[in-house]
Formats: C-alpha cells, sequence, structure tokens
C-alpha cells in the first residue's frame, strides 16, 4: 500500500448547508481548524460539492479556490 493511503493529506468537505447568512462559511473554517488542531498532517481542505451555481458562488465568495468539474460534482479548495 502507498503512503497516500496510509498517511492521507486532505480532509473533503461534503454538502456543507445551512439558512442561517454566514453559517456554511463557519462550518468550514470551523470544522477546518479542528481538524488542523487534532489531525496536524491534514493540510488541504477541499470540497466535493454540486455542479450548481450557487455552489461555486459560495465557495468563491468564501476564498476557495476551483480544481476541477466533473460529470456529477465540482471541486474547490481552501488554502486555510
Amino acid at each position: 500500500m502507498n503512503d497516500f493511503w496510509e498517511n492521507p493529506n486532505t480532509a473533503m468537505f461534503y454538502t456543507v448547508w445551512s439558512y442561517d447568512k454566514g453559517a456554511g462559511r463557519e462550518i468550514i473554517f470551523e470544522v477546518a481548524n479542528k481538524i488542523k488542531n487534532e489531525k496536524p498532517h491534514i493540510h488541504r481542505f477541499c470540497t466535493l460539492s454540486p455542479l450548481t451555481e450557487m455552489a461555486e458562488k459560495f465557495h468563491l465568495r468564501n476564498g476557495a479556490s476551483f480544481l476541477r468539474k466533473g460529470e456529477y460534482c465540482q471541486n474547490f479548495e481552501y488554502g486555510i
């Protein structure tokens, strides 16, 4: 088995949603900070997001970089 599977360095956010304004951003950044404190080897924070304009605008507005668009999802990365 290679090092990638034994020592992952990426946390993947899936379906971050809230009806409260600003809560989605808070969820991402608070969880990322918790992960960084508990798992210091994790240094990439990416998303598995739906192919919607709303998801794209949300992540870009909150400082993420676009990574790729697939057939069923799109990915962004936060430089946290």
